[in-house]
């Protein structure tokens, strides 16, 4: 197997609103390691830039922290298209994360999706 690495944007991972219309987005940059081709798993996901004012943002996520769990999907080991579908919410619900931050220390955080 080979190591691919790339940049997500979490911004992209988003769902529609079905009454508004909008986007609903986490509002995270990340760097995203993957191991695979056809089936891809996430390796690696480490925050690099939170947008201001989204729903990232307001639950307390910050650059330099690691995503170790989507909704109980470990990284590393999630596959990348479940990771996805996990990360699709509408404006009002919970997207359940583990963050592990700089100095090794976990916290669990629940982050209320919405517009933003």
């Amino acid at each position: 197997m080979h190591m691919f690495k790339f940049i997500a944007i979490l911004i992209s991972i988003t769902s529609l609103n079905a009454l508004a219309g909008e986007e609903v987005k986490l509002g995270v940059l990340g760097n995203v390691g993957a191991d695979g081709f056809f089936s891809p798993k996430i390796t690696s996901f480490i925050i690099e830039k939170v947008e201001p004012n989204s729903p990232a943002e307001k639950a307390g996520i910050v650059a330099g922290q690691k995503i170790i769990s989507i909704e109980n999907c470990k990284i590393p080991g999630c596959p990348a298209s479940e990771a996805k579908e996990l990360m699709r919410k509408e404006s009002g619900e919970i997207l359940q994360l583990l963050l592990e931050n700089e100095d090794g220390s976990q916290l669990p955080l629940k982050v209320t999706m919405n517009v933003w």
